[in-house]
C-alpha cells in the first residue's frame, strides 16, 4: 500500500508541476506574443513612414521647383521685354517688378545677367554669373549651380532685338538662391509626415487594443488551466481560442494524453506487480518457514528444491512484468535494423535446456535471411515468450518448431507445437493480461501471450492464432511484419536445425 500511495503522490505532484509549467508558459507566451506582434507591426510601419517621408520630401522639392521655376521664368521674360537698342548700344532697363516678384520671406538673393550672344559681350547684371554653356535653344533652360558659395537655381532664355535692319541675339539669365524652395519643401513634407505619424500612432493604439483582445482567449485559457486540479488531464477545449493557436492546443493535448497514458501505465505496473508478486512471495516465505522447522537433511533438500523452482517462477514473473511495462506505447522506441532469422535462431537455441528437460523435439527452420526493423530487446522477449509457452504446454515427447520466412513478401515468424492447442472461443481471451484457461494444469501468470500482443501492437505486427497444420492437435502462432522485405536469399545458407532431446 505504501508503494501505490507513494507512486500516486509523486505522479500527482509531477502533474501539478506540469500544469504550473504550462500556465507559466501561457503567461510568458502571451506577453512575448503581444510584444512580438507589436514589434513586427510597428517597426516596419515606422520604417515605411521614414521612407515615405524621404520620398515625400523629394516630391515636395520637385513641386517647389516647378512652382518657383514659373516665377523665375516670368522674371526673365519681363527683363527681356525691356531690352532695346539705342544708337547701336543695347540698353537693358530692368523693371522693379521683374525682381520684386522673386522676393520671399526666406530672403533669397536674386542675380541676373544679360549677355550678347553674337560677340559674347557682357551687357548688364552680375558679370561673373555662371553661364549656361555652349549652344543655343529657343526653349528656356533651367539648371542648378554654385555662385558665391551658395546653391542657386538659374533660368536662361534667348531674346532677339532689332538694331536697324539687323537682329541681335541676347541671353537673359535670372537666378535665385534655394532657401525659399527648401523652406516650402520642409513645410509641406513636415506637415505630411506629422499627419502620417499621428495616423500611425492611432493605428498603433488600435493594433495594441486588437492584439490584447485577440490574445484574451489565451489569458482565459491560462486561468482555466490554473484552476485545474493535479488529477485533471482532460483535453483543453479549442473552440474559444484563435484558429492560429488551435494547432498548438492540439499538440499540448496530445502531449498531455501521452503523459496521462504514461502515468496510467506506471499505476498499472505497480498494481500488477503488487498483485502478482503477493502470492509467490507468500509461498516462498511459507516454504522458508517450513524448511527452518526441518531437522532431516533430505526433507530440507526437498523443500529447498521447491524453493528453487518457486524462485525461478517468481523471477520469470518479474521479467514478464518488466517486459510488459517496456512494451507500453508511451516508452521511447529504439528502432534498429535486425536479422530476424539470427534473432529467432539465438532464442530457440537458448530454450534447448527446457526442451531437453521435457524430451521435446525443438526445431528451427529458415530458408532465407529476413531483415526487419524493431526494438531488439522487445522482439527477443516476444519470441522467447512464444517458444517458452509452446514448450510449457506441449506434453513430454512432443514437438515444437520455430520457422522464419515470408508471407506475401513480408517478414513472418511461426511457432507451431503439437500440444493441446487453444479452443477458438478462448483465443481472443488468452491475449488478455493474467487470463489463464480454466482447468490448465501448467503453472503460469497469464502474461506470456499478452506481452506478445503488446509488442506486436507496438511494432505493427499482425498476430494470428490457429490450429497446427500437420497434427491432430496443437497451436500455430503466426506473426507477420508490416512492409515488404528485400530479397536476401542469394548467398544465404539455409538454417534447419532440430535440437532433439
Amino acid at each position: 500500500m505504501y508503494i501505490v500511495f507513494g507512486a500516486g503522490s509523486m505522479a500527482a505532484a509531477r502533474r501539478s508541476e506540469r500544469y504550473v509549467g504550462w500556465a507559466t508558459f501561457w503567461r510568458l507566451a502571451t506577453m512575448r506574443l503581444r510584444s512580438h506582434l507589436l514589434r513586427w507591426l510597428l517597426i516596419p510601419t515606422l520604417a515605411l513612414w521614414l521612407l515615405g517621408s524621404v520620398i515625400g520630401y523629394l516630391h515636395s522639392l520637385e513641386l517647389a521647383h516647378e512652382a518657383y521655376d514659373r516665377t523665375l521664368l516670368g522674371s526673365a521674360m519681363a527683363i527681356s521685354e525691356q531690352i532695346t537698342v539705342v544708337d547701336g548700344d543695347v540698353v537693358a532697363d530692368v523693371p522693379f517688378t521683374a525682381l520684386e516678384m522673386l522676393r520671399t520671406d526666406a530672403q533669397d538673393r536674386i542675380f541676373y545677367r544679360v549677355t550678347d550672344l553674337g560677340d559674347g559681350g557682357y551687357i548688364t547684371g552680375y558679370e561673373d554669373l555662371p553661364s549656361v554653356g555652349s549652344g543655343s535653344s529657343e526653349e528656356p533652360r533651367f539648371y542648378d549651380t554654385i555662385y558665391k558659395d551658395q546653391a542657386i537655381r538659374v533660368v536662361a532664355i534667348e531674346s532677339t532685338v532689332l538694331d536697324g535692319d539687323a537682329q541681335r541675339h541676347l541671353l537673359v539669365q535670372v537666378a535665385e538662391t534655394l532657401d525659399a524652395r527648401h523652406q516650402l519643401t520642409r513645410s509641406i513634407a513636415g506637415d505630411a509626415a506629422l499627419v502620417q505619424l499621428i495616423l500611425i500612432a492611432t493605428a498603433a493604439s488600435m493594433i495594441a487594443l486588437g492584439v490584447a483582445r485577440g490574445l484574451s482567449p489565451l489569458t482565459r485559457l491560462q486561468d482555466e488551466v490554473l484552476k485545474r486540479t493535479a488529477h485533471d488531464l482532460t483535453p483543453i477545449e479549442t473552440g474559444t481560442v484563435p484558429f492560429e493557436v488551435a494547432p498548438l492546443i492540439h499538440a499540448i493535448n496530445a502531449h498531455t494524453e501521452r503523459q496521462r497514458q504514461f502515468g496510467a501505465a506506471q499505476v498499472r505496473f505497480v498494481a500488477n506487480a503488487s498483485h502478482q508478486l503477493k502470492t509467490p512471495l507468500t509461498v516462498l516465505r511459507a516454504q522458508v518457514d517450513h524448511a527452518l522447522l526441518q531437522t532431516d537433511l533430505a526433507s530440507m533438500r526437498a523443500i529447498v528444491s521447491h524453493l528453487h523452482e518457486s524462485t525461478d517462477e517468481t523471477g520469470r514473473l518479474l521479467a514478464q512484468l518488466l517486459s510488459l511495462a517496456r512494451s507500453e506505447a508511451q516508452y521511447a522506441r529504439e528502432v534498429q535494423d535486425l536479422d530476424l532469422t539470427d534473432l529467432a535462431h539465438e532464442v530457440t537455441f537458448e530454450m534447448l535446456t527446457l526442451a531437453r528437460g521435457k524430451g521435446i523435439d525443438l526445431g528451427f527452420e529458415a530458408p532465407c535471411a529476413v531483415q526487419v526493423q524493431g526494438e531488439r530487446v522487445l522482439l527477443r522477449e516476444m519470441i522467447a515468450n512464444l517458444v517458452h509457452n509452446a514448450l510449457v504446454y506441449t506434453p513430454e515427447g512432443g514437438r515444437v518448431t520455430v520457422s522464419v520466412g515470408r508471407q506475401d513478401e513480408r517478414a513472418a515468424l511461426w511457432v507451431v507445437d503439437n500440444g493441446p492447442g487453444i479452443a477458438v472461443a478462448e483465443r481472443p481471451r488468452v491475449l488478455e493480461r493474467f487470463y489463464r484457461i480454466a482447468g490448465s494444469r501448467e503453472h503460469g501468470s497469464g502474461l506470456g501471450l499478452a506481452i506478445v500482443r503488446e509488442i506486436c501492437d507496438r511494432h505493427g505486427i499482425v498476430m494470428e492464432l490457429g490450429d497446427a497444420l500437420d497434427s491432430v492437435s496443437g497451436l500455430r502462432v503466426q506473426l507477420v511484419w508490416p512492409g515488404e522485405v528485400s530479397d536476401n536469399e542469394r548467398g544465404y545458407i539455409s538454417k534447419a536445425n532440430h535440437f532433439n532431446a
